[in-house]
């Protein structure tokens, strides 16, 4: 009796396969979960929790999940052997492979830049709207409708005790109508009237007036076109140089800038340096493109409007891996499961293309 129930427990844990410990961290969209309910409770989701489950499936082995809170912490606790693997969106670096090892790589990326959308495609005639409200204030505009009521009137009035004029009716009520598109078609389009003595004198004024307005209007625009200019001027990573760039502090991507020559504005998280994109603390954000494009798109839909952008380009190539310690016997198994994933049906997609489309869509 003893020898067959030693067997059947043999057999079961044949059946269900080894449990692999396997560190995470929160890296959207390649792990997610709600940080803010106990462990046990938790429901990883994400492009690295989908694969690993397929790549633990290929390899006949179970998982048990282990949550760190960064990278830093998710590779010593790898290489200290207190998980037997972790995933996340680990970039596959020279210094790391030195006390870790990494898979083959399970994603290619690069870096990308997030801007505020808003500031940097706005068109001209979105930002004279902008600028005029700006300077049609409550007290400005009450200035100017003051200044014009008695600019009319008085014009109308030295109009009309000319009896040779035409230009205004003589009625009140009418000629100040007259009195007040005269004003406001001086004030547009500079188109001076055929007059004499005080009337030519109050029509070269408002003349002078309204190209003053003009002149200031065109300035301020000129000046907001050229801000909008050199902010939306990122181009390349050339372009960074020089420029105040948020990026996570504890990330690759920082030491990348500081050698550019950006002026790295370090983050303790991609939620600050968003806001400070936002605010106009920073003219960028630097991140890896998938999740910068991720968070965008969240943004966006929440707002019901385009408020973040992520420029095209990519830069500085890179690789993520999944995260052994050094001479890890699944490593190789590991391999060969991925390398299985990413490997077409025929006309069907591979599994690894089927996860970019669930989780790394461009829009």
């Amino acid at each position: 009796m003893k020898l067959l129930l030693t067997l059947l427990l043999l057999f079961s844990t044949f059946v269900q396969g080894e449990t692999l410990k396997v560190g995470i961290k929160p890296s959207e969209p390649w792990v997610m979960y709600d940080q803010n309910i106990s462990e046990e409770k938790r429901n990883p989701i994400g492009f690295s929790i989908d694969l690993w489950n397929k790549m633990a499936s290929e390899m006949g082995v179970d998982t048990q999940w282990v949550y760190f809170n960064s990278t830093t912490e998710l590779i010593e606790a790898t290489q200290k052997g207190e998980v037997d693997a972790s995933i996340s969106a680990v970039t596959i670096t020279s210094n790391r492979e030195k006390v870790i090892d990494f898979s083959s790589s399970m994603y290619e990326l690069g870096l990308q830049v997030m801007v505020d959308a808003e500031k940097s495609s706005a068109s001209v005639l979105e930002l004279m709207g902008e600028e005029i409200s700006k300077m049609m204030t409550l007290r400005a505009s009450i200035y100017f409708l003051l200044f014009l009521l008695i600019t009319i009137h008085l014009r109308w009035y030295v109009d009309s005790k000319d009896e040779k004029s035409d230009l205004f009716s003589k009625n009140y009520v009418r000629g100040i109508i007259d009195a007040f598109w005269w004003g406001i078609t001086m004030l547009v389009t500079w188109e001076t009237p055929l007059s004499k003595g005080v009337a030519r004198v109050i029509d070269l004024m408002w003349h002078i007036v309204g190209i003053i307005a003009i002149s200031i209007l065109t300035a301020i625009v000129t000046a907001a076109l050229t801000a909008q200019a050199i902010g939306g001027s990122i181009r390349s990573e050339k372009d960074l140089a020089g420029k105040f760039i948020a990026a996570v502090a504890t990330d690759a991507p920082r030491k990348y800038l500081e050698k550019i020559g950006a002026n790295v504005i370090p983050v303790k998280s991609l939620a600050e340096g968003i806001m400070l994109v936002r605010n106009g603390k920073a003219e960028a954000l630097v991140h890896d493109g998938p999740r910068l494009v991720y968070l965008a798109n969240q943004i966006n839909k929440k707002e019901h409007k385009k408020v973040l952008a992520v420029a095209p380009f990519q830069f500085n190539p890179q690789n993520y891996g999944i995260v052994f310690p050094s001479g890890s016997k699944f490593k190789e198994k590991a391999d060969q499961a991925l390398l299985k994933l990413r490997e077409a049906n025929g006309l069907e997609k591979s599994f690894h293309a089927k996860l970019q489309d669930k989780w790394l869509k461009k829009d």
